[in-house]
């Protein structure tokens, strides 16, 4: 059986957020990553550099396995 989760780099408000192991199925949807930042605003980190939230996503897929990827999601 395969991992089914992803590592989202989500850009809310001029902001890009890195949520690594989300579920392809129930996590990865606008609603819940929205959720999730705003009610854990004061625990996510942030950068206002794309390239740099992409490059930290990628580092943390090589020591991960999933089945998705980095997938960049606005909301």
């Amino acid at each position: 059986m395969k991992n089914n989760n992803v590592i989202a780099v989500a850009k809310y408000k001029y902001k890009y957020y890195v949520l690594p192991n989300l579920c392809m199925d129930t996590q990865f949807n606008n609603l819940y990553i929205k959720e999730l930042l705003i009610n854990n605003n004061h625990i996510n980190k942030y950068t206002r550099d794309r390239g740099k939230a992409l490059v930290i996503a990628h580092n943390i897929q090589k020591k991960i396995d999933n089945e998705y990827g980095v997938i960049e999601i606005s909301i």
